[in-house]
């Protein structure tokens, strides 16, 4: 598979899973089954964004790369997200470590085979990512700029709302990342059927309406770190 974004530039995603020392054994399982269909959910919702599975390594780590940087919040939010809905009766939760660069190695089989500067940004984050903070979004020193600024902003304010998700309103959050309508994800809830109103409650909840807008800025934000005339501090 020949993995190329014509810009050179890409999200690498790098995460862990929060506390997975104090699961059980079947815990456990059932999490390496959560995180392996999380990964064809992602690459299914996110067609040609999203050109290799989800990389799994030492039971609990895993890493992810991202074609789009459009896309750079979207991908990593419904990810984590599903994790966050099909973990039940245990609640788990994701660190997660986004960076935006170039890469040397693109990788063609496992993601975790590439290099380059995305893939070291991503790896640093994710060691100073401490504290009740689980997502942060980093940026290479020559793309800085008040664009990245505010993206790095709106991601710790995004994370706040995201810890807080209970699984029935990650449930709903990845069915409209998806791009199914209310009543779509109602039809096709896990426990069976629900009202388009269950549906609504779940998102105003979990804060998705102003989340959205969150999403556009961002996917606006990387249109525009592209063209040096916006990019200014």
């Amino acid at each position: 598979m020949k993995i190329r974004n014509p810009e050179g530039l890409y999200i690498v995603i790098t995460g862990d899973i929060v506390g997975s020392s104090r699961l059980s054994s079947k815990e456990r399982k059932k999490l390496l089954e959560v995180m392996t269909a999380g990964s064809k959910e992602v690459c299914k919702a996110f067609k040609g964004a999203v050109p290799l599975e989800v990389d799994i390594f030492r039971g609990d780590s895993w890493q992810l790369l991202v074609t789009a940087p459009m896309l750079g919040l979207h991908v990593p939010l419904f990810y984590r997200g599903f994790i966050k809905a099909k973990m039940t009766p245990a609640r788990v939760d994701t660190r997660l470590a986004i960076a935006l660069g170039t890469i040397d190695l693109v990788p063609e089989t496992r993601v975790s085979q590439g290099d380059g500067q995305a893939y070291r940004l991503s790896g640093r984050a994710m060691e100073v990512l401490k504290g009740y903070n689980r997502m942060i979004f980093v940026f290479p020193d020559e793309l800085k700029s008040a664009i990245t600024q505010a993206i790095r902003a709106l991601v710790f304010l995004t994370d706040v709302l995201v810890t807080k998700w209970t699984p029935k309103q990650a449930e709903a959050i990845t069915g409209v990342l998806k791009g199914m309508n209310q009543e779509e994800i109602a039809a096709t809830w896990p426990d069976g059927p629900v009202s388009q109103q269950a549906v609504a409650q779940h998102l105003l909840r979990a804060g998705w309406y102003g989340l959205s807008k969150g999403l556009d800025f961002v996917k606006e934000g990387m249109v525009d770190l592209q063209d040096p005339s916006k990019n200014k501090v």
